[in-house]
């Protein structure tokens, strides 16, 4: 594979894919950029994009040599996961002990990608619009995966951090009425939740976790810098966020999502 160094991170790539590099090449430039000057996160000691054409590809190129005997052992567990996922997904973030690793299609095969459930949470955008801001989301993850991020937070984060990438929403504004409508759920999104197959149940608590962190950008912005500045455990980060707001915390998720859909439907009929 050939290798570009860009702002701390590593691009690879096969030597077919240049255009492709070329593009989230780009894309990676301006979201190290984003993500130091937004949220204060610094690029990880070692960050790795690759140019992803499938997913034994991309581990086989990823993953560090001395954790082969253990992916090798637990196989069936994971490879199931990838399989299913590969279809559908535009890129991902994986971490290998200190090693951060993205991969992101290029867009021949974002292109044949099932669009299905992206297209009930996104706005419609240019293919090479969509691989950047795939490359950018998939950074965000990279670039936090050391706060282990409750899942909420995780992907409300890297899909508001995209909307700045793009200088506007990239979310369907319809989303919040599909929250303000859902039977809403008591706990915080998990990713197991999320890894049921229920398709329902993954776009509520996906754009739960964006138009909460809209939310908590819009009323206390310094709050989600606070979260990111160090770990904390899920319970006393969203303890921390519920407080802030003026929620107790053993009631939060009960009353969080009807104060964000009245938050951004007043500001949509001012």
């Amino acid at each position: 594979m050939e290798s570009r160094a860009i702002d701390g991170l590593t691009l690879y790539f096969d030597p077919a894919e240049n255009e492709a590099a070329d593009l989230i090449g780009r894309a990676c430039r301006r979201s190290v950029r984003l993500l130091q000057d937004t949220w204060g996160l610094q690029v990880p000691q070692d960050c790795r994009v690759y140019v992803m054409t499938s997913w034994p590809q991309f581990l086989r190129h990823a993953t560090p040599w001395f954790w082969w005997p253990l992916l090798l052992v637990t196989f069936p567990l994971w490879a199931g996961r990838f399989s299913r996922v590969w279809p559908y997904a535009g890129g991902w973030a994986q971490q290998f002990g200190r090693r951060r690793t993205v991969g992101v299609k290029p867009p021949r095969l974002l292109a044949s990608a099932d669009r299905r459930m992206g297209e009930r949470i996104f706005l419609p955008a240019e293919e090479e619009a969509k691989i950047e801001h795939v490359t950018c989301h998939e950074l965000t993850h990279a670039f936090t995966a050391h706060l282990r991020l409750p899942m909420w937070l995780n992907e409300g984060l890297a899909m508001v951090t995209v909307d700045r990438y793009a200088g506007q929403p990239t979310v369907r504004s319809e989303t919040l009425t599909a929250l303000a409508q859902a039977a809403r759920s008591t706990e915080p999104g998990r990713y197991r939740k999320l890894h049921s197959g229920d398709a329902d149940v993954l776009v509520y608590h996906t754009v739960r976790g964006y138009w909460l962190t809209r939310y908590i950008r819009d009323v206390e912005p310094a709050l989600l810098t606070t979260c990111l500045s160090r770990r904390l455990s899920h319970q006393a980060l969203e303890a921390q966020v519920a407080e802030s707001l003026g929620m107790p915390p053993e009631t939060f998720w009960e009353r969080i999502d009807p104060r964000v859909v009245a938050h951004f439907e007043g500001i949509s009929g001012a």
